[in-house]
Order: structure tokens, then C-alpha cells, then sequence
């Protein structure tokens, strides 16, 4: 099948159909974006204070190969990423009204949480 279409035009339609994996996301409506750095010792901070029902922006950098901080896991949530060393990977959620979101590593031994105030 050909096309009369010049490829650099084919191509621009398919990036903007797909979208660029390297555009950043913008940031939760009125919310806030907390960096917790993932290292060897676990998250930093490992809490994070919030209002019910705010948005946030979790993006977590692991910042080194050893320990076990290759995936994140928000198990109330069902939420599960990767975590390249040295790249930011966001997270967005909404605060509950009460209590904590909990999040972990894929092994479940580094523990962090984002508390109700």
C-alpha cells in the first residue's frame, strides 16, 4: 500500500495521535507536586502530609541500584510503576478524606505513605 503522503507528515500525524513519551504531564489541577527521592535506605521523605481531598503529584527518582526501589506500589490504589534509576516517574492521586495512602516497594520492604492532616 502506498501512500502520496510525504513521510515526515505521516510521521508528525502518528507522534501527535500517540503522543511524545517524553512529554512531561502537567500537574494535577489545583494540586502540588512532592519529589521523594527512592534510595538505599528507602523513600525521603517516607511521608508526606496532605489535606482530604487534595490532588497531589507524587514523582519519585531512585537514585541507585541497590536496595530494592525498582518498582513503586500503591496497593489501596492498584497502582504499579517501574522506576528507572535517575528518571522522575509521577504518580497522581487524590487524598482520601481520612487516614493514609500507603506505597511500597515491589518487595514490600521499603514503606512510605501520604497521611491525612
Amino acid at each position: 500500500m502506498s501512500s502520496n503522503l510525504p513521510r515526515s507528515l505521516v510521521l508528525a500525524f502518528l507522534l501527535a495521535a500517540c503522543g511524545s513519551p517524553t512529554a512531561a504531564e502537567p500537574p494535577p489541577a489545583a494540586g502540588r507536586t512532592v519529589a521523594i527521592e527512592v534510595g538505599a535506605r528507602g523513600y525521603t521523605p517516607a511521608e508526606v502530609a496532605a489535606t482530604a481531598g487534595e490532588p497531589l503529584r507524587l514523582v519519585f527518582t531512585r537514585t541507585t541500584d541497590r536496595g530494592c526501589g525498582q518498582q513503586r506500589v500503591f496497593p489501596e490504589l492498584q497502582i504499579r510503576r517501574d522506576l528507572p534509576r535517575d528518571e522522575p516517574v509521577a504518580v497522581d492521586i487524590t487524598v482520601p478524606a481520612s487516614g493514609r495512602v500507603g506505597f511500597t516497594c515491589g518487595m514490600d520492604m521499603y514503606r512510605g505513605a501520604v497521611v491525612v492532616q
